[in-house]
């Protein structure tokens, strides 16, 4: 074979083995939407058409939770960081609880936050357009629960936004897993 065969090989077999990792992916996030359903379907109240007056409407679920779900895993191992709801008007981000992220972890606040974030929102704002907010909440022992980002923008700003957060949430796993990192009081606040 010549050096050029080779190199075309090569290149095939790494795209072959890029193709199979992205269906992987996308074979896990059709069983994360699965479970999002199922879980979603529990907990939604149906009522009986003898409780609906005539005329009224079904209560429906909140438009929040209508959109795309996207699987945001760490790149090197797929780990699950969190799970994003892509609706029209919001970017919900559910942390994967069992990894205990705590916002007080390096880069959450000084990159995320203070420079993603901010900036993303003073650009907005001096474009004339709907600002970007956002919500932190965290769970009742201090761990890192949901994000909520209001006004997201466009597709491609979305992208960005779920890239910058994963690349942040992995960043911050590799912290909180390596002993004595992430655990304490940092200088991120």
């Amino acid at each position: 074979m010549s050096e050029n065969e080779v190199k075309r090989l090569a290149d095939l077999r790494l795209r072959v083995e890029e193709r199979i990792k992205e269906l992987e992916e996308e074979l896990e996030l059709m069983r994360e939407v699965e479970r999002l359903i199922d879980d979603a379907l529990r907990r939604g109240s149906f009522a009986k058409a003898s409780q609906v007056a005539p005329g009224e409407e079904v209560p429906r679920a909140e438009e929040e939770e209508a959109g795309a779900v996207r699987a945001l895993r760490r790149t090197r191992d797929g780990v699950l960081l969190a799970s994003a709801r892509i609706g029209r008007e919001a970017l919900i981000v559910e942390v994967n609880p069992e990894l205990n992220l705590r916002s007080s972890i390096p880069p959450f606040k000084s990159y995320f936050i203070n420079r993603v974030l901010s900036e993303m929102k003073a650009k907005d704002e001096e474009e004339g357009r709907r600002p970007l907010t956002y919500e932190i909440e965290e769970s009742s022992d201090g761990r890192l629960s949901r994000i909520v980002i209001r006004n997201p923008g466009d597709e491609d700003r979305i992208n960005e936004l779920l890239n910058i957060l994963t690349w942040t949430l992995s960043k911050m796993l590799e912290k909180v897993e390596r002993p004595g990192a992430g655990a304490g009081p940092s200088s991120d606040q």
